[in-house]
């Protein structure tokens, strides 16, 4: 019974990425046309739309090209913020194996990180599946992801499992783009405005969740890579994207410092 948890985690983290990976195999990624602004084209998006999913792939709903990007990148930016999360998340998995620190006598009172951490894992593995259609559901199901990842960062911080913080800042980031999102048809915004209103939000939370969490400088890197790789993807559409993201780098340097100190 000692590494029940461990295994609970292990089954929840391997959910998480083989439906990440089968996820983003079976959509295409968006892209943001027309171009106002050029760079380099290993940055620039590969494919022509945002809803043409292929045989049997979920369809997402219109207003969702943002969320996508963290589900199933455009570029090398985006990609490898995905695959940094995925190894964190492998890697703390590892790590729980060769030293279980959640177990009771190990825990030193504490308490146990890995029930939040594998119910976040699964909350945002199947939300994409179960609410492709749906943006009040991906909402609803990124919602509870990352509250609570944001709970086992809580726990996490200052146990040396920055992968956990790391997810949860990933997950903070997906649910802001999510919520964005779903002000497409409130307030008909275009797919460029959608980008600079997904970083405000999570810069917001972000803030007051990293104050929350306290020692832990995973999460406030995550969403500054988040709020970066967004900036540099979709600010050839509209150069207001850039003002947004570096208002959100900059408040969440801010809690970033305070955290690390």
């Amino acid at each position: 019974m000692k590494l029940t948890g461990v295994i609970i985690q292990t089954l929840a983290a391997l959910i998480f990425v083989i439906g990440g990976i089968v996820f983003s195999w079976r959509t295409h990624p968006p892209v943001f046309t027309p171009p106002m602004l050029s760079g380099p084209a290993i940055l620039t998006p590969y494919n022509v739309t945002s809803n043409m999913p292929t045989s049997g792939a979920p369809e997402l709903a219109e207003g969702m090209a943002i969320p996508l990007l963290y589900l199933d990148p455009a570029n090398v930016l985006m990609w490898a913020l995905l695959l940094l999360v995925w190894f964190a998340i492998g890697a703390d998995v590892l790590g729980q194996w060769l030293d279980p620190t959640d177990r009771r006598e190990l825990r030193n009172g504490r308490s146990r990180i890995w029930p939040q951490l594998a119910a976040a894992l699964i909350a945002l593995a199947i939300s994409p599946w179960l609410f492709p259609n749906d943006r009040e559901g991906l909402l609803l199901g990124t919602g509870i992801g990352m509250l609570l990842a944001i709970w086992a960062a809580r726990r996490a911080a200052g146990r040396q499992r920055p992968a956990v913080g790391f997810l949860a800042g990933w997950a903070t980031a997906l649910f802001s783009a999510t919520l964005a999102g779903s002000l497409t048809d409130i307030y008909n915004l275009q797919t460029q405005a959608i980008a600079a209103l997904a970083i405000l939000p999570g810069t917001a939370i972000g803030m007051a969740a990293q104050i929350w969490i306290g020692p832990s400088i995973g999460y406030s890197m995550a969403l500054i890579c988040a709020f970066c790789a967004v900036a540099v993807t979709a600010m050839g559409s509209d150069p207001v994207i850039a003002l947004a993201a570096i208002l959100g780098i900059s408040g969440m340097a801010a809690v970033l410092i305070r955290a690390a100190s």
